[in-house]
C-alpha cells in the first residue's frame, strides 16, 4: 500500500493557500494546514503567528511528520515610499523571510524531502508600494538557491508568480488588470488552480533532479519590458 504523504501548507486561507489545499487534499494528499486564526473549514488547522520570532520553528515540530512543506504565506502590504520606516521593513522581512528561513531549516531536521517558497515577479520588478515586499522575496528567492546547497539532500523550489486572481479581479483592479494583460505574452491573469496543480507537480519525483531553482509562473512576464 502507498504510503499518504503529508504537506504542510502556510497561509492556507487566502486565494492561493486554499487552492493548493483542494488540489493536494483531491490527489490523497494529508494536508496540515496553516493559518493565523483558527479557520475551520480547513483540515487539520495549525495555528501561528509568523510575526514572532521562532514561530516558524514550532510551526514545524507542531506538524508532525512531513513530507512537503509550501511557505506561501506572506504580507503583502501596499505602503507609500515616503511612509516607510524600520518597523514596517522588520514587519514585512519577519514574515517573508525570517519565518520562511526557519521553516526550511527545521523542515530539514525532520526529514521533509520538498520545500516550495512561493515568490513573486516583484522580486525582480516590484510596483510602487511594494518595494519592501519585492526585497523581502527577492531575499526569499536567494535563499531558496543557498538552503537548497546547505540543507541537501532536501530540495528546495522557489515559484516566482505572475499575476494570480479569481474571476472578480478584473472588478477590484481594473487598472492593474488592463496594465498586466497588454503586457504579457499570455494576455491573461493565472488562476490559483494553475499556481496549485504546478507546485503538486513540483512536489514529486518529476522535479527529483531540480533544487534550487526558481520558476517562472507568470504568463509571460519574464520575457516581457514591463508592467
Amino acid at each position: 500500500m502507498t504510503e499518504i504523504k503529508r504537506v504542510l501548507i502556510t497561509g492556507a486561507n487566502g486565494l492561493i493557500g486554499r487552492s493548493l489545499v483542494t488540489t493536494y487534499s483531491k490527489n490523497g494528499w494529508d494536508v496540515i494546514a496553516h493559518t493565523r486564526r483558527a479557520d475551520s473549514s480547513l483540515p487539520n488547522n495549525l495555528v501561528a503567528d509568523l510575526s514572532e520570532p521562532g514561530s516558524g520553528t514550532s510551526l514545524i515540530h507542531n506538524a508532525g511528520k512531513l513530507d512537503c512543506v509550501i511557505n506561501n504565506a506572506a504580507n503583502q502590504e501596499i505602503i507609500d515610499a515616503s511612509s516607510i520606516d524600520a518597523s514596517f521593513i522588520e514587519k514585512v522581512f519577519r514574515i517573508n523571510v525570517g519565518a520562511p528561513t526557519e521553516i526550511m531549516i527545521a523542515a530539514k531536521s525532520i526529514g521533509v524531502s520538498t520545500v516550495l517558497n512561493i515568490s513573486s515577479v516583484e522580486a525582480t520588478n516590484p510596483r510602487a508600494g511594494h518595494e519592501i515586499y519585492g526585497a523581502s522575496k527577492a531575499a526569499l528567492e536567494s535563499l531558496t538557491k543557498s538552503l537548497a546547497n546547505s540543507l541537501a539532500p532536501m530540495r528546495i523550489h522557489g515559484i516566482r508568480l505572475g499575476l494570480i486572481g479569481d474571476e472578480s479581479l478584473t472588478q477590484r483592479w481594473p487598472a492593474g488588470v488592463a496594465s498586466w494583460k497588454s503586457n504579457v505574452a499570455s494576455k491573461r491573469y493565472g488562476t490559483p488552480e494553475e499556481v496549485a496543480e504546478l507546485a503538486l507537480a513540483m512536489s514529486t519525483s518529476i522535479f527529483a533532479f531540480a533544487t534550487g531553482a526558481i520558476i517562472d509562473f507568470d504568463g509571460g512576464k519574464s520575457a516581457s519590458p514591463g508592467w
